[in-house]
């Protein structure tokens, strides 16, 4: 400013005032000072596991139990933790906004190859699959995720699973598979081979109509002209269309994972594969269980031996009871296939939110909401209050394996579970036969006792058949602790039931259980 030394000197000289006075002047600079903001907070919650109840069952295969089995199944229940644990880290925008649930479930079918039915690519891909996807899910762009990035990044996974595969030179075979993907309100499925996918739609009750989201792709329409420009040869049409290879080997699939002998041009003498791994990729809005009550996925077996229709009834027949649909499902299908196949099935079982209101909570079978003055009951437990429920079960011991074992009986799992489907179908059946539907579930819990009860006595091998009454197989009030203690899938299974309501199959050390919440 051109100011003398003279005049700035006099500038600089100290001005003094009253410590309060100072304090007064700094106070609004103090508090926009960023050290006495308030921290922002931190949502350190982590996403919820997918609203769904998840089982399989598989029949047949291998007769020899040193054998691997031919198909494979696996569930990632909460895909979200699991990322977290191998620090993949993924988008939060887009579609997984809102902290969305992630679930992955998935089978790989070893018949639905182009060579020989083997398991080990089957199994290798079983191991690998959730890997390649959450790595490239934590590829993807950070600032929006769409659906059709998902679909990608399913595409890629697919992709990078065959590359990994066909460099292990100890696995020659190919499997096809049946993918979904949950994530918040949206479901992705990647279907590969003769699997099968099937969305089952309701409209009413025991209206269920079939929407296939993929597979029974034998040798594809869009691949025919591929293959041959490759210098493949195709003959037939439509179901019975077969690949030949220059071996003179034919394959009724032109979509699979591995099969190395049909992919490796030095071994085809071909321009490029004769096999591609490219999967049937889709995506479903979920509409709530009412509209979309479960997904079915089937190996190869039984996807041609089941039609849609009957498959959706069957599960249909058994509802939010996976365990018991998939039971019921294989055990059709493996008299088709004349027992010589591994018949596997998985559902996907969409259940209720879990913050409806009353008028949504309510038992299957009742005509009302839940009576209010019937409440769980609230016991102490460490660090503060628990609610509990009150279950009664029928248990039916088997015996697996080699070894003998007195307590667990003679009978084998599949007849221990076809016992108590039948149980279930008898408890509906004498449901059904009451002309007056139960308007709440303490009247549903009345109106059934006396076919629980005769059913318990009969079938039931536990010490609580022994009890008379109402009180045949009560197990009393159960903490969260207690359900725990069961062990296996009794807590998974049993935490789900609103009063009034039978379980799916439990499997526990003692056995197999038909529970009902009495309260």
């Amino acid at each position: 400013r051109g100011d003398s030394p003279a005049a700035l000197a006099v500038m600089a000289v100290n001005v003094e005032m009253p410590l309060h006075k100072a304090r007064e002047l700094m106070a609004p600079y103090r508090d926009a000072m960023p050290i006495n903001q308030p921290l922002p907070q931190i949502d350190t919650e982590p996403p919820e596991p997918p609203n769904v109840l998840v089982d399989a069952v598989s029949l047949g295969g291998p007769s020899d139990a040193k054998q691997k089995p031919l198909t494979r199944h696996v569930f990632v229940k909460d895909l979200n933790k699991i990322g977290t644990r191998l620090k993949f880290e993924h988008p939060k925008t887009g579609v997984f906004d809102n902290k969305a649930p992630m679930g992955l479930y998935a089978l790989f079918d070893g018949q639905s190859c182009a060579g020989e039915p083997g398991p080990m690519a089957a199994e290798f891909c079983a191991r690998n699959f959730h890997m390649k996807l959450l790595k490239r899910l934590s590829d993807l762009p950070a600032d929006f995720v769409d659906e059709a990035a998902i679909q990608t990044a399913l595409l890629g996974t697919f992709e990078d699973l065959d590359q990994e595969l066909l460099a292990q030179q100890d696995v020659t075979d190919g499997c096809g598979a049946a993918v979904a993907l949950l994530i918040g309100e949206r479901l992705f499925t990647a279907v590969l081979g003769q699997c099968s996918a099937i969305m089952c739609v309701a409209s009413g009750p025991a209206k269920f109509t079939p929407v296939k989201l993929g597979g029974r792709q034998g040798i594809m329409e869009n691949d025919v002209m591929r293959i041959r420009f490759a210098g493949g040869a195709v003959h037939g049409e439509g179901d019975f269309a077969r690949l030949r290879h220059p071996t003179g080997a034919e394959s009724s699939v032109s979509r699979s994972l591995g099969d190395r002998h049909w992919k490796d041009v030095q071994l085809t003498g071909s321009k490029s594969p004769l096999i591609m791994s490219l999967p049937d990729v889709q995506c479903v809005a979920l509409k709530g269980s009412d509209e979309h009550p479960f997904l079915l996925l089937t190996s190869s077996s039984v996807a041609s031996a089941v039609l849609p229709q009957e498959l959706v009834a069957l599960g249909g027949e058994f509802e939010q009871q996976p365990r018991a649909a998939c039971g019921e499902i294989v055990t059709r299908a493996l008299p088709a296939r004349a027992g010589a196949a591994q018949c596997t099935a998985v559902e996907v079982s969409f259940l209720p939110p879990r913050t409806s209101g009353d008028n949504k909570k309510r038992a299957p079978g009742t005509a009302g909401p839940e009576p209010p003055a019937k409440k769980a009951k609230v016991m102490n437990s460490r660090g503060g209050t628990t609610l509990s429920m009150r279950l009664r079960h029928i248990l039916v011991r088997y015996q697996d394996g080699p070894q003998k074992d007195v307590k667990k009986g003679v009978r084998s799992r599949q007849d221990a579970e076809a016992m108590l489907r039948q149980a279930l179908r008898d408890l509906r059946a004498d449901l059904k036969a009451i002309k007056k539907t139960p308007k709440d579930a303490m009247e549903l819990v009345a109106v059934t006792t006396k076919k629980f009860a005769e059913l318990c006595k009969r079938v039931s091998e536990c010490e609580t058949a022994k009890k008379g009454g109402t009180m045949c197989g009560d197990l009393g009030w159960l903490t969260p602790e207690d359900l725990a203690r069961f062990g296996g899938s009794f807590k998974e299974v049993v935490d789900v039931l609103m009063p009034g309501q039978f379980s799916d199959i439990a499997a526990t050390e003692q056995g197999l259980h038909l529970v009902q919440r009495v309260a």
